[in-house]
């Protein structure tokens, strides 16, 4: 099972939106977060830069990353939550499971390590860093599956991104979508197999898949 990391094993999402688009309105974008999480989410932290500075129609300043990078840890370091009942949900699935998200591994290995799911998901995290080209094209997900060694057919993909459906879609992998409601048509209208809303609900759908 290939698992996305930002909305799907952590609750990191609302407070990166948001502090994207509080810096995007402090250089005059004026966008709401609601605006922002649908031009944003799911992209290659490279592409999101590229459509932000699309969007102001100007560079971004030369300390633009450094100072999100800081401001979202800062937040992190305060907020940041696991999704509601990942950790159980895991302690129930039967099968290897895996990280890939479009992230670096840096953001990774932050964001785990402040809600302690680090050691679950250690030297099985896959990032669009180590490969050509992230979601939505399909090159991280045939990574995560060649490492284990599992034909792509044969992988269950959960995602929250339409980007990552049609990675996961690409790949060949049947995908799950994981999504409030509001969110799941759009996540369906990508091709996801399914959507659920609450993770208690996964090893139920991981069992029949198998």
């Amino acid at each position: 099972m290939i698992l996305d990391c930002d909305g799907g094993v952590v609750d990191s999402e609302p407070i990166t939106i948001r502090v994207f688009n509080a810096m995007l309105n402090e250089l005059g974008a004026d966008i709401e977060v609601e605006e922002a999480a649908r031009r944003f989410t799911g992209h290659t932290f490279g592409r999101t830069l590229e459509l932000a500075a699309e969007l102001l129609g100007a560079p971004l300043p030369r300390t633009f990353v450094r100072d999100y990078q800081d401001r979202t840890f800062a937040a992190m370091e305060i907020e940041l939550k696991p999704v509601k009942g990942i950790a159980s949900a895991l302690d129930r699935i039967r099968i290897p499971y895996c990280i890939a998200s479009n992230g670096p591994h840096e953001k990774m290995r932050k964001t785990l390590g402040i809600t302690s799911l680090l050691p679950r998901f250690e030297g099985r995290m896959f990032s669009s860093t180590d490969v050509a080209r992230g979601k939505p094209f399909p090159d991280l997900f045939l990574l995560a599956a060649r490492h284990f060694s599992v034909p792509p057919s044969a992988c269950l993909v959960v995602e929250d991104s339409e980007s990552g459906i049609s990675a996961a879609l690409a790949a060949g992998m049947p995908v799950y979508g994981f999504a409030a409601e509001e969110a799941g048509s759009r996540l369906l209208a990508a091709g996801a197999h399914g959507v659920f809303r609450r993770m208690s609900e996964l090893p139920r759908l991981v069992a029949g898949a198998r």
